[in-house]
């Protein structure tokens, strides 16, 4: 055993990976900086939408930039598209999320939907470097699509140690 630790050691591969799990729970309120979105009739809405926000990462402000995907059939059907988190001191994490977004039966539109779906992380950067893991997503939008909606990511993301 002794001769496979030093092996291990001279290669760089430790016998095991020493890594650290965290967990961090996300709030942010996401307004929609751009959109591309199309309808057809039957109440069908599809494009993407740029949102963007603020959150608070430990002790730290920090942005959220979303990208979604989405195809709704009155206000109701999948998104998807990438998140990131970036801190205040340059620190960011990447996520992948795929959701689906209710809207109440009998209304119409994209207004007063709830959502929910799973989050992977991509990746990160300074003390997040290597981060890997997954998560959950929740959230609600009181009004139409494109307008405010408060979204919360519960994420475990392990960490290689350093």
């Amino acid at each position: 055993t002794a001769a496979l630790a030093a092996a291990a050691l001279l290669s760089g591969s430790p016998a095991h990976a020493a890594s650290t799990a965290k967990t961090l729970t996300l709030k942010a309120a996401l307004t929609s900086f751009g959109t591309v979105l199309d309808t057809l009739p039957g109440d069908v809405t599809y494009g993407w939408n740029d949102l963007r926000g603020s959150t608070q990462w430990g002790k730290q402000d920090a942005s959220v930039r979303f990208l979604a995907s989405v195809n709704y059939v009155s206000g109701t059907g999948p998104f998807s598209g990438p998140v990131t988190i970036t801190r205040a001191d340059g620190t960011k994490l990447a996520l992948s999320v795929n959701a689906l977004a209710t809207t109440p039966s009998g209304l119409s539109g994209t207004a007063y939907a709830t959502f929910r779906g799973t989050v992977s992380i991509i990746g990160g950067s300074g003390a997040y470097a290597g981060a890997m893991g997954t998560g959950t997503l929740k959230g609600y939008r009181k009004a139409a699509l494109g307008r405010p909606a408060r979204f919360t990511f519960a994420l475990t993301v392990t960490v290689p140690r350093r």
